[in-house]
């Protein structure tokens, strides 16, 4: 009886915090609508100042800020509906509860305040509870994965901490301006430390191995962390701190060059990832590459606009991909998820395809006003062959995954499901998800009718069109061949060696995977034991052990010099060179 009334107040932690977040959402959307964010306002609050430092509280409101809180906050509120019915039977959902909301708490305080020091709150909390969310469920690959995760993201809060230690030198922490440094190598550094720790909160390359990792945690939060909150931190910094990095030269466009090639590592590595939760995190890690890149070539409305439309369709798609893995018995593996669409809901069904082509950026949808508009700008800017050539492979690439999801995992042939219909018989699962259905549908329209700098049009001739669209739907048609006739896509044998060679090179991230694995390795072996020496028993090796150790050492030596005599030195001496006198004479 007290399990069952423990469950029930949980469960009604989940639907409180699911009630005061879309309540907050609503709240924001009438908010935005009223037109009282058109104009930027700082509240700020001065609780300390003294000796030519300040110390205060500064609060931005402005259409960016309190649009992507609204984002936030249907997705967060959407999560914990959802989870009412995907953590039924878990054991300590208060404690689910309780972290999730620590995560939606942190990342509004990140969104709200500039102010670096109390940025870093925000920032850090992300970390320790995302850290606590993948190690969730307790076992030894979600501690690995636990691990690589806050170990890679506490580099970044090094980044932070130096960048922040750096700007205390002119005492202002608020937002930051390339006037108010005297030296320009300042400038530089603080820029190349805030785009290092926004690289690695957003894992671009090198970084990028923790996220893929980071699918051991509960899908609900993985729909929560790869939409909209952790991974977005970095690249929503990145274009609140725009204006001055743009004041260090090349900067932006290194970072352009960076998330141009996390794009087309992200993209070739799902094409062969079969883990349908990493593979839909491979893509999120490729439009994270995509805003980077379009941020850097001098487009930070289209790159903002861009994550807030994915972070819907993405949502969207975690939650559908976890009610395929409930209906496999927990399985992930999309050659074992073999027909899922067939024995689930077609509400599921039809959910799942809006959010693939929302991804795909099929016409009029809502990550269509987006994708669009960035490769008609990635052309028009045209920075150089290589970087359109990735972003036009990368763009067709995600058609291959998605179509390749869509036929092996929910329309092909029955596998190792059960042929037993499931349907979201569930409001708490199907409310979640029809609602993220609608925003990726009619979100990118209703965006732009209400913020017109979204509305950013390129003039392109229409043969560049035609071709753009030509290239996109190339991927389709491929998977559709290949489905159709396995003969036409059938290796030779002396291709296959490199084919393998390339498969291994694509599913382990350009080898960035081992690299990370190894430095995880060398981490524990070495440095673990030496601190765990140190912690142990630093007073016996520092102290009275370390100078008994002296001391033998040295009574040793004694003992030995008391037993040589001269005339032994003599003796020795004098025999080495009768011998060497008798073999030179021969």
């Amino acid at each position: 009886m007290s399990n069952f009334m423990l469950k029930k107040s949980s469960t009604y932690s989940l639907l409180v915090w699911s009630g005061s977040l879309l309540f907050s959402c609503l709240c924001l959307w009438l908010f935005l609508c009223s037109g009282v964010t058109n104009s930027m306002t700082f509240v700020e609050w001065e609780f300390f100042s003294g000796w030519g430092f300040s110390l205060s509280v500064m609060v931005l409101i402005d259409m960016l800020s309190v649009g992507f809180s609204f984002v936030v906050c249907l997705i967060s509120g959407c999560v914990f509906m959802y989870s009412v019915s995907y953590m039924s039977e878990d054991k300590f959902v208060g404690l689910f509860s309780t972290l999730v909301g620590c995560f939606v708490v942190a990342m509004n305080v990140l969104i709200y305040i500039p102010h670096l020091a109390f940025m870093l709150l925000g920032w850090d909390l992300l970390g320790i509870v995302s850290f606590l969310l993948v190690i969730y469920y307790q076992n030894n690959s979600s501690l690995g994965a636990g691990m690589l995760t806050i170990l890679i993201n506490r580099l970044g809060d090094v980044f932070l901490l130096l960048s922040i230690s750096l700007i205390s030198v002119i005492g202002v922490w608020g937002p930051l301006k390339s006037d108010l440094f005297q030296e320009s190598y300042v400038v530089v550094i603080v820029s190349g430390l805030l785009v290092g720790a926004c690289m690695t909160k957003s894992a671009q390359m090198p970084f990028s191995v923790w996220l893929p990792a980071a699918m051991a945690a509960p899908t609900p939060v993985s729909a929560l962390v790869h939409s909209s909150t952790l991974v977005t931190a970095g690249v929503y910094i990145m274009f609140r701190y725009y204006h001055f990095f743009s004041g260090v030269n090349g900067l932006l466009l290194v970072s352009s060059k960076v998330g141009c090639l996390t794009l087309l590592m992200a993209s070739l590595a799902a094409c062969f990832e079969v883990d349908i939760k990493k593979l839909i995190a491979l893509s999120t890690l490729g439009h994270l590459g995509f805003m980077i890149y379009i941020l850097g070539l001098g487009y930070p409305i289209l790159s903002f606009f861009h994550m807030s439309m994915h972070a819907l369709f993405k949502s969207l798609l975690f939650l559908c991909a976890g009610c395929y893995i409930h209906t496999a018995g927990s399985c992930q593996d999309i050659r074992q998820l073999s027909g899922a669409g067939w024995v689930t809901s077609p509400l599921l069904v039809s959910c799942s395809i809006i959010g693939f082509s929302s991804l795909c950026g099929v016409p009029y949808l809502s990550g269509f006003y987006s994708k669009d508009a960035i490769l008609e700008g990635s052309l028009e800017v045209f920075m150089g062959v290589f970087e359109v050539v990735c972003i036009m492979l990368s763009a067709s690439i995600s058609y291959v995954y998605s179509m390749r999801i869509l036929l092996k995992a929910i329309f092909g042939s029955f596998g190792g499901i059960p042929s037993v219909a499931v349907s979201l018989e569930s409001k708490f699962m199907s409310i979640p998800i029809c609602l993220l259905s609608m925003s990726s549908m009619v979100a990118g329209f209703m965006a732009q009718e209400i913020w017109v700098e979204s509305c950013q049009t390129f003039i392109v001739s229409q043969m560049t069109k035609m071709l753009l669209f030509i290239v996109l739907m190339s991927g389709n048609f491929v998977m559709i061949l290949k489905f159709i006739s396995w003969g036409f896509f059938e290796k030779p044998e002396v291709l296959v060696k490199y084919y393998t060679s390339l498969v291994v090179m694509c599913t382990s991230m350009w080898f960035l995977r081992w690299m990370f694995y190894s430095v995880s390795g060398v981490w524990y072996k070495t440095i673990s034991e030496k601190v765990t020496v140190l912690e142990l028993g630093w007073m016996e090796v520092l102290g009275g052990y370390w100078i008994s150790l002296i001391l033998k050492e040295m009574s040793v030596k004694a003992w030995i010099l008391e037993r040589i005599s001269v005339l032994v030195i003599i003796r020795f001496s004098s025999i080495f060179v009768f011998v060497f006198l008798l073999f030179s004479l021969k």
